[in-house]
């Protein structure tokens, strides 16, 4: 692999290259509806697929029935865990079985499949089926699940690692506990000498992450055996070796092919009706076709996790943050199999400060089993619960000691060797930029106070991910070189990045890249979008490749075209011979090259290669937005907002604030209109109707600031986009309705009933 120096620094040809306006890889597609999605996939013989799903949240399966479904007409399968056995899927923690097996564990848990000729006759045959269920004691809260005489859920954990690798756990409804402490172990003697203390409970609801395309998959069996798979799933390897684990296959006979996905949000990065529908598709011999509905979707598949957060904070005189205490609930729900890091997900509660600098630091965290639907990530997992409650916090903290909030972050935010909360370094952080340049972009200081009007701040950063990831570039015949990637873009803009990336190596227009995805058949291995890592992944296999290819076409041109051996440069899209000053256009050498033997080069990219010793690289950001508060009512209305975002090279500019607009829009969602509740484990807002994205008509003006420095550990000095500007906005709004009628609101979504409510305790609590 080429050095990191070269693989990160922008040259002015480099920069020319990239200012050319970018034609998104998939547009034309996509615009034209040629596009095939999952749902747009048809096969002969292809059955319909629907599940037999539980009424109960926990319960015992005494008996199932299945006589009247097979007699249903158009059924061919109804399969049972007594058809399949007793198989569990989990990408680290294997607790989620594929059919529900002795016990259910939540409302919508499967208990059945069915394969029928239409969709129709698959339904009835689900309404057929017959099951006797002993109902058991259920608990949905995660302190509730961690008491002495909470009901177990799990009494077989155990089996759910490799042999011998069992963690031990500090409660059996507990599948992940962190502790942690920074600077001084007797904590409580800080707090005792501290000038205030302040507590506050937070309290982040379950959400759905909204994409338009909901999940599904079509899976078949071929003339050789192979499994063919057709999926919504944006990991298309993960999802291959899962489910040749399940069906007890090596990884090269099944074949995962997601080119096409609607939209993500970190929703898609599991699966769950590709394994019963590889079992249908056995029993069948004929092609399986599952695909939800919006109401499954809402009610079964798997959503942001319920948070809690219980916080402490010791200041001193001088305003300084001396001391910070938290314990932190995750609600996982009935499995924690999706998840990408289970063991250790309880430690992401730490992150309510996150980007402030505390020398005294005690954190306790709990992922915990309930009777919900299990969880899984959502857009920046966890930081906008974590945004809301530690950025409320903050401005709580001011207020106690008469401080402006923008002055009292910018006494405590992380400064160049500052350490963050767990001890870890920070490379370049810029949280005294981004905040200083949203005092100046919104006059912070000059802000005239109108009656139940408010403005509110926020600061947060979020990681630039990392992973491993491989490409390869070939040249075409007609000197198009084309670029097959297993990393499939699920709306973030990735394959325009690898072609832009890849063509700026090279020196050549960005049309002579094509990007394909390839089927996990055919391209080599990456571990999916998400986790801001995205653009960092493929844009350094794309970097990497190129530099290869670049090096063989300089040799291979000088042969072709009978040029001196080693004078020949690839640059300005055309190879130049160094001596004479003699060049011809790219395409028309490359086209000569390509008449020869097949030229390719492999791309990769490999974190643990481009490590800093100087620590993690961050985005920071600086949230303002104003809002009006209706006294009468408790309605809030966001006016205008502002967001300061630290960001390094733009690679894709019209998808990078394409990124930054849609996200802050996803938070506005997320901190005042979404919230999947349950009664009794039931989701009750099971429509789009009840369940509220926010539209156009919702959004305040918004305004982008950018601070662009090009040292960012990605492509040419990038940084990430897609998970920036959703983080900070329940803080922000809440900090603006406290501003605005002095009510502290410690639980989202803000609506005009909570804020209504807070208004009324406050009255009463005035009235002598």
């Amino acid at each position: 692999m080429r050095d990191h120096f070269s693989a990160t620094t922008l040259t002015p040809e480099q920069a020319e290259i990239l200012e050319i306006p970018e034609v998104r890889v998939d547009g034309v597609l996509k615009s034209t509806g040629r596009a095939r999605y999952t749902r747009d996939f048809r096969l002969p013989g292809m059955l319909w697929a629907k599940f037999l799903m539980s009424p109960y949240p926990h319960a015992r399966i005494v008996s199932i029935d299945a006589s009247a479904a097979k007699a249903v007409p158009g059924v061919h399968v109804v399969l049972t865990t007594d058809d399949i056995g007793r198989r569990r899927l989990g990408r680290q923690v294997a607790d989620w079985p594929v059919l529900a097996s002795e016990r259910v564990r939540y409302v919508g848990e499967r208990v059945a499949a069915v394969a029928a000729v239409t969709l129709e006759a698959a339904e009835e045959a689900v309404k057929q089926l017959e099951v006797v269920y002993e109902e058991l004691p259920a608990v949905f809260d995660a302190e509730d699940a961690l008491r002495p005489d909470s009901p177990i859920l799990h009494l077989d954990w155990e089996e759910y690692y490799p042999q011998g690798r069992a963690p031990s756990l500090r409660h059996p409804n507990a599948p992940s506990y962190a502790f942690s402490q920074k600077g001084e172990e007797e904590i409580e003697r800080v707090f005792a000498n501290a000038h205030i203390v302040v507590e506050d409970a937070y309290y982040g609801p379950r959400q759905h992450q909204g994409y338009i395309e909901p999940r599904g998959c079509i899976v078949w069996i071929d003339e050789q055996g192979t499994v063919q798979v057709v999926s919504t799933n944006k990991t298309p390897f993960s999802l291959r070796d899962a489910l040749a684990t399940i069906a007890e296959l090596p990884s090269d006979r099944v074949v995962v092919d997601c080119r096409f996905i609607g939209g993500d949000f970190g929703g898609k990065g599991g699966s769950v009706e590709e394994f019963p529908c590889y079992f249908l598709a056995r029993a069948t011999g004929r092609p399986i076709r599952a695909i939800m509905t919006y109401t499954d979707e809402l009610t079964s598949a798997n959503p942001q996790h319920e948070a809690k957060y219980y916080l402490r904070t010791a200041v001193n005189r001088e305003g300084a943050i001396i001391a910070h205490d938290v314990r932190a609930y995750q609600n996982a729900g009935a499995y924690v199999a999706m998840r990408p890091n289970p063991p250790t997900s309880a430690r992401s509660g730490l992150g309510c400060l996150s980007p402030y600098s505390i020398p005294n630091v005690r954190f306790e965290g709990y992922n915990v089993y309930t009777n919900l639907v299990p969880s899984g990530a959502m857009r920046a997992p966890g930081d906008f619960h974590r945004g809301h409650a530690g950025e409320g916090h903050i401005d709580h903290i001011a207020r106690e000691l008469g401080m402006d909030p923008l002055v009292f972050r910018l006494r405590n935010c992380l400064r160049p060797g500052d350490t963050l909360l767990n001890g870890e370094k920070v490379r370049n952080p810029r949280a005294v930029e981004v905040l200083e340049t949203l005092r100046r972009e919104t006059n912070w200081d000059q802000a005239p106070r109108v009656p139940h009007q408010g403005r509110g701040i926020a600061l947060r950063y979020r990681h630039v991910g990392a992973g491993k990831s491989e490409l390869l570039l070939r040249l075409l015949s007609d000197g198009t070189i084309e670029a097959i990637t297993g990393n499939a873009d699920q709306g973030g803009g990735s394959h325009t990045v690898i072609q832009r990336a890849a063509a700026a190596t090279l020196s050549v227009d960005p049309k002579h890249v094509r990007v394909r995805f390839g089927t996990t058949a055919e391209a080599l291995r990456d571990p999916g979008s998400g986790g801001s890592r995205t653009t960092t992944m493929v844009g350094h296999a794309a970097i990497d490749g190129a530099l290869v290819l670049k090096d063989k076409l300089e040799d291979l041109a000088a042969e072709v075209m009978g040029w001196p051996a080693g004078d020949v440069r690839l640059q300005g899209g055309q190879f130049v011979v160094s001596s004479t000053g003699e060049c011809m256009p790219y395409q028309e050498v490359a086209a000569r090259i390509a008449a020869g033997p097949v030229v390719e080069a492999v791309g990769a990219y490999d974190p643990a290669e481009h490590r800093s010793d100087e620590g993690g690289d961050f985005n920071f950001i600086a949230d303002m937005i104003e809002v009006e508060v209706d006294p009468e009512t408790g309605r809030v209305h966001p006016t205008q907002a502002v967001a300061v975002i630290d960001v390094g090279t733009i690679i894709n500019p019209v998808a990078h604030q394409g990124q930054l607009d849609g996200g802050f829009i996803y938070g506005l969602g997320q901190a005042m209109t979404e919230e999947l509740i349950h009664e009794a484990g039931t989701i009750i807002t099971a429509s789009l109707g009840e369940y509220k994205l926010p539209t156009q008509m919702d959004a305040p003006r918004f305004r982008t600031v950018l601070l662009p420095r090009a040292e960012g550990p990605g492509p040419f000095g990038a940084k990430s986009a897609g998970e920036n500007t959703n983080t900070g906005v329940g803080g922000a709004i809440a900090n603006a309705v406290l501003d605005a009628v002095g009510v502290q609101i410690t639980a989202c979504p803000i609506t005009a009933e909570r804020v209504f409510e807070a208004l009324q305790e406050l009255t009463a609590s005035t009235v002598p």
